[in-house]
């Protein structure tokens, strides 16, 4: 009996294991990258654009409106949302560095920011009100930066951001 028909069990048992993978490494590692590529991106045109169904308007960024861990400065963005029947809630809020990589997410809960400031994020069937995105960035990043508003339909609204 050659050796090739003794293995053959354990050979093709190993064949399927090899495809196995392969598998789990597209499912894994290949399909969410061109799942984020097919997001369509948007710019907010004057500091005005329509995200979940109502209206963003960027009223201001400042630095160190609240204060910061050590280390950090604290980056605050406020928007007024014109809320309304048809209004859903948004997504993720980011901030990107316009000419660099990093990116930070909201640190609404790293910051003690007082309740009636406004909102961190978007609501649903609302009346008018106030959106605060209060981000920690290390002490080098020096802007400007892009903030982007996750909203429906894989679309990301981004206003440039300039504290």
């Amino acid at each position: 009996m050659s050796w090739l028909r003794r293995q053959r069990v354990a050979l093709t048992a190993l064949m399927f294991s090899a495809i196995a993978v392969a598998g789990v490494y597209l499912w894994l590692d290949i399909g969410p990258v061109a799942e984020a590529e097919s997001v369509t991106i948007t710019e907010a045109v004057d500091g005005t654009a329509e995200v979940a169904g109502q209206e963003l308007t960027l009223e201001s960024a400042r630095w160190d409106e609240f204060p910061a861990p050590n280390g950090a400065r604290i980056v605050s963005v406020r928007l007024t949302a014109s809320g309304g029947p048809d209004s859903t809630m948004c997504g993720q809020v980011t901030l990107t560095e316009v000419h660099g990589s990093r990116t930070w997410l909201d640190a609404g809960d790293l910051v003690d920011v007082p309740y009636e400031e406004g909102e961190s994020y978007c609501l649903e069937e609302s009346a008018p009100y106030d959106i605060i995105s209060v981000f920690a960035v290390p002490d080098d990043a020096a802007g400007p930066f892009y903030l982007d508003i996750a909203g429906e339909d894989d679309v990301v609204t981004r206003f440039l951001v300039e504290p």
